[in-house]
């Protein structure tokens, strides 16, 4: 892998969120985390309520990178990045660690309509990841994954989405209706609003989101790039 894919920063790349745990916190190990910096330099993740941030963890990631630590009760930071065009890409390296139910990586859906955008780990009854809104996903119970999804359309009602886990092709999934007619604001990390609901249980280091076509060969640079940053095996 050339050095320019090993430390690719997707914020290069057009993503309006480009979350990174080796940068963009300014806390202690082991240190509740209110802000998370967008490395796009706008639309930071942020936590007001200070027993709902989660934990920073020097060497929580796969093996021993930085990450932040969600609780699955109260953790979790929002945003105002919205997902308004499709296809896109959104991308998390992320593990679930426990709990059961509707688990969430990252939402993007912006208010006042009937799109939603969200990643995230569910149990039924083994561990996935997935994107709404499908049943379908990939295994990460306990397993740290790069987990990438490409939705067609940003309304749940006509949309079929592709997922790679760690690169490799898993699936496309069938268009549905799930969360269509939905209009709660749900932009955040670790739970689907800044205020709560499916809250993951587990950790998080890098969430992107590129609000754009994404071809196979960008999609691979980025999934390598964080396959070499986090220590993660990526086909």
């Amino acid at each position: 892998m050339r050095a320019r894919q090993r430390h690719f920063n997707p914020a290069h790349a057009g993503a309006t969120a480009a979350f990174d745990a080796r940068f963009g916190i300014a806390v202690a190990d082991n240190a509740a985390v209110d802000t998370w910096s967008n490395r796009t330099g706008t639309n930071d993740a942020t936590q007001a309520t200070s027993t709902w941030r989660p934990t920073f963890k020097a060497t929580g990631g796969s093996n021993n990178t930085p990450a932040l630590l969600f609780d699955g009760t109260t953790d979790t930071l929002g945003h105002s990045i919205s997902l308004t065009t499709a296809p896109a890409l959104v991308m998390s390296v992320a593990v679930r660690t426990g709990g059961s139910g509707f688990q969430t990586l990252a939402a993007f859906m912006p208010p006042n309509t009937a799109n939603f955008n969200i990643m995230y780990g569910r149990w039924d009854p083994t561990a996935n990841w997935g994107f709404a809104p499908s049943d379908s996903g990939q295994s990460i119970l306990n397993t740290w994954t790069i987990c990438s999804a490409v939705p067609n359309s940003t309304a749940t009602s006509n949309s079929t989405t592709t997922m790679w886990s760690n690169g490799a092709n898993e699936v496309t999934t069938a268009a549905g209706s799930r969360y269509a007619g939905d209009v709660s604001d749900r932009r955040a990390i670790g739970a689907t609003t800044s205020a709560g609901e499916a809250h993951l249980t587990g950790s998080i280091s890098q969430v992107v989101m590129i609000p754009a076509t994404v071809g196979d060969p960008l999609r691979r640079r980025l999934e390598r790039a964080a396959g070499y940053s986090f220590k993660i095996a990526c086909s």
